[in-house]
């Protein structure tokens, strides 16, 4: 028999110490209530389908020791304000294995589920598939993963915890393939368990955190805080569409475009050399990272964080509430140094016949032919006479404040007389280190939010922040890159995004900011092309509308992939462009004196995108809508 701790938990064959399955739902659910299920349809022969000597008693045991019938625990419970179908399995009931009689609970499970509209959350703790059983049992992975298949295309979130051990079978369905997959710090989390590894394996490697680091995991959260997180997962994510009078879903509302921010001096102000060089503002002193942790249940009072309060971790940190390092902003340029070509630009000779391909032509307007649709007033061609919506928050006189569901006219704000003037200044302004980068704007436009890690491949891009938040009680998902080069695993979180909001029927903003995709030799290798258009198909079918705006460096296509057609909107500190003005002149074979030329020819101010019918307008800050 094995043996029960004094905290009643259950220790396996390796020394750990694993929660009962009812003492997991007691710590995250309340009123939970299982469902009755009666016997097998088919009545089983002697010891299983494959005869196995000492089946039977062995199951016995483990009904006795347990008080379960079965590995899992299947019913409905409330987390938080939110009803849910809860499947927690029990360790010590034969390692939590999945054998037939497991895969009939979960179908049952994923079935009611269905039929409720509720979402299913699995806590797991398997050791994989009952090998008494034989393949009977294997097979129970293809029936487990029909029926969250089925789940999903029932637009139907699925959250899965990974408890101590998750191995085998049951991390490859139930828990991998979930939406959102929290995990237990020191958790056993691998395909390959403990005993069928190579012997010189490191058992590091095969840990949760392990598994967060290679983008499998979204969050590592401590025991303590699962409930709340859980609760704050639940609330973002059943925020689904609305629905009409006959019951179908009615489109989701556009999210509302964020106003400008300013940190440290006044937009329109230049803020050193055109290459955000010696003399460019510093960060604010003291702001440096901190971790997102998860938001209290809802219906306890919380604080919302202040409008453009200092940045937070790029992505989510490795366990609620620890501090993290965030990576370099990798924005602007040694003093004295020109910045090197864009992405998949070489800075040599271009071949014959090459000349003008990347933008040549003549001058763009300067500072003193600003044209007068950039008031934030200009359209896309075939538009129509509908205006833009207005940014968050804005408010005109006689009228409540915007919150984006429908169109509005844009205040006349001094958005054209802050415009840079030339081509360059536009770029140092997106240069410059003090501008406001994506998590001031997440920070300033939502009151609590999570974050996803990983592109579910092996990678992760601290610079690209991904994840679902909460703005005046309504449900808002974002993809906002930090102005570093996004590297092809950022590209395919987003897109995993994108195509949860989807499924879910939530909005979507994304925040533009890269000086382009990442373009060196593992970028190649990691697939950035693929997955770029992996981003760009994702946008480009997305049910649900997507509001983009460009909050600095628009950098080719790695900065277009995410941008919605007919949705843009561009900030006064922002560029947009086909390719870097000094990669384009090192094409063309100008010399260095010639990059403030090539600038004002590649029209790539804010206003120069609006007048050119790729964005609809440039945003005021909010202190100039009022």
């Amino acid at each position: 028999m094995t043996p029960t701790g004094p905290d009643g938990a259950r220790a396996d064959g390796g020394g750990r110490s694993t929660a009962s399955a009812r003492d997991v739902l007691t710590q995250v659910a309340d009123r939970f209530r299982e469902f009755e299920t009666g016997p097998p349809a088919t009545p089983e022969p002697p010891d299983g389908p494959l005869g196995w000597p000492g089946y039977d008693a062995a199951r016995a045991r483990a009904r006795e020791r347990t008080g379960e019938q079965e590995s899992v625990v299947c019913g409905t419970g409330r987390i938080g304000a939110r009803e849910a179908v809860l499947l927690s399995f029990e360790f010590g009931f034969l390692g939590g294995s999945l054998g037939a009689r497991t895969g009939d609970l979960v179908e049952t499970a994923h079935e009611r589920a269905r039929r409720l509209r509720l979402p299913v959350v699995t806590l797991v703790a398997t050791g994989g598939s009952r090998m008494q059983e034989g393949m009977r049992a294997l097979s129970q992975l293809q029936r487990v993963a029909r029926q969250t298949a089925l789940t999903r295309a029932a637009g139907l979130p699925q959250l899965a915890v990974v408890r101590d051990p998750t191995t085998g079978g049951g991390w490859a369905t139930l828990a991998a393939g979930a939406d959102i997959v929290l995990g237990l710090p020191g958790a056993q989390v691998a395909f390959a368990g403990s005993r069928v590894r190579p012997p010189d394996a490191d058992p590091a490697a095969y840990t949760a955190e392990a598994q967060y680091a290679a983008g499998h995991l979204d969050q590592l959260v401590p025991a303590h805080e699962l409930a709340r997180t859980l609760a704050h997962w639940l609330t973002l994510l059943t925020a689904g569409p609305r629905h009409a009078p006959d019951g179908t879903p009615a489109p989701p509302e556009p999210a509302p475009v964020p106003h400008a921010l300013t940190r440290g001096r006044q937009l329109g102000e230049e803020s050193g050399p055109h290459l955000g060089g010696e003399g460019a503002e510093a960060p604010s002193p003291g702001a440096g990272p901190h971790a997102v942790g998860p938001a209290p249940v809802p219906g306890a009072p919380t604080a919302a964080p202040p409008s453009g309060a200092g940045a937070h971790t790029v992505g989510p940190a490795p366990v609620s509430g620890t501090p993290t390092t965030a990576p370099p902003s990798g924005a602007g340029t040694p003093p004295g140094t020109a910045p090197p070509p864009g992405p998949g630009v070489r800075a040599t000779a271009s071949p014959p016949g090459a000349e003008g391909s990347a933008g040549e032509g003549p001058p763009g307007p300067t500072g003193e032919h600003l044209a007068p649709e950039v008031r934030a007033t200009a359209s896309p061609p075939g538009s129509g006479p509908s205006a833009p919506d207005a940014p968050a928050g804005e408010d005109r006189p006689g009228a409540e404040p915007h919150t984006g569901e429908g169109p509005h006219a844009p205040a006349e704000g001094p958005s054209a007389a802050v415009a840079p003037g030339s081509g360059m200044a536009a770029v140092a302004r997106a240069r410059a280190a003090g501008r406001p980068r994506a998590a001031a704007y997440l920070d300033a436009y939502f009151d609590s939010r999570e974050e996803i890690n990983g592109d579910r491949c092996g990678g992760t891009d601290p610079g690209m922040r991904c994840g679902f938040g909460l703005r005046n009680g309504r449900t808002v998902a974002f993809a906002a890159q930090c102005g570093t080069p996004t590297r092809p695993a950022g590209y395919r979180t987003a897109t995993r995004l994108l195509r949860l909001a989807a499924r879910l029927g939530i909005p979507v903003l994304t925040l533009i900011d890269t000086p382009g995709a990442a373009n060196g030799p593992d970028a190649e290798a990691a697939g950035a092309g693929p997955a770029i258009a992996e981003t760009f198909a994702a946008v480009a079918e997305s049910p649900v509308p997507i509001t983009s705006l460009l909050i600095g460096e628009g950098g080719s296509g790695g900065a277009l992939a995410l941008a919605a057609p007919g949705r843009l909107w561009v900030t006064p500190d922002s560029y947009f462009s086909v390719i870097a003005p000094e990669s384009a002149a090192a094409i063309l074979k100008r010399d260095s004196g010639r990059v403030a030329e090539t600038a004002d020819a590649l029209r790539l101010r804010p206003q120069d995108v609006v007048a050119l019918g790729v964005a609809r307008g440039i945003v005021p800050p909010a202190h100039h809508s009022q």
